[in-house]
């Protein structure tokens, strides 16, 4: 199966989440948006992020709101590297300068679109220490949707193992 909607955990490493966290809060004191990714690799059920993936990007704000732009180029590149070291993408996460959720802008030109994907959401230009619990998490469905999924897929590296989401 070349989609990964069987994973039924994914294990983070906790710097990927912190160095994650800290891009996206440099922007947003600055009123943008930011965006980080996920790659990694599959062992059956459970998929292991390696490698916090920071695109070249363009924060924009307008009198709609703020958004982030990766450019194709910029994707297909990116694929490219990580195709070269067998590695995949699993999760998209941006910040937005307020709630978390996935607005129709997140639905409508997502970065990472393969069936099973994530998609997590920071509230508040990610100003606190990044907690699952107050990210906004998203899953794409084989129907091209991006429904809630709970935060108890994901689990953190800790000194010693893995331990469940925080």
């Amino acid at each position: 199966m070349n989609d990964f909607s069987d994973i039924q955990a994914v294990m983070v490493p906790r710097e990927v989440l912190e160095d994650g966290q800290a891009f996206m809060r440099a922007a947003g004191k600055m009123g943008r948006e930011a965006m980080v990714l996920w790659a990694g690799k599959k062992d059956s059920s459970t998929f292991h992020v390696t490698d916090l993936v920071i695109p070249e990007q363009r924060g924009i704000s307008t009198d709609d709101g703020v958004c982030v732009i990766v450019e194709g180029t910029e994707l297909a590149r990116l694929n490219m590297e990580l195709h070269k070291r067998g590695l995949k993408f699993i999760a998209q996460v941006h910040s937005h300068p307020g709630a978390a959720y996935h607005s129709n802008t997140d639905d409508t030109y997502a970065v990472v679109t393969r069936i099973g994907c994530f998609s997590l959401v920071v509230p508040d230009f990610a100003i606190r220490s990044f907690s699952f619990r107050e990210t906004a998490i998203y899953r794409i469905n084989r129907a091209g949707q991006w429904l809630d999924a709970p935060t108890s897929l994901f689990h953190i590296a800790g000194e010693g193992g893995y331990y469940g989401a925080c």
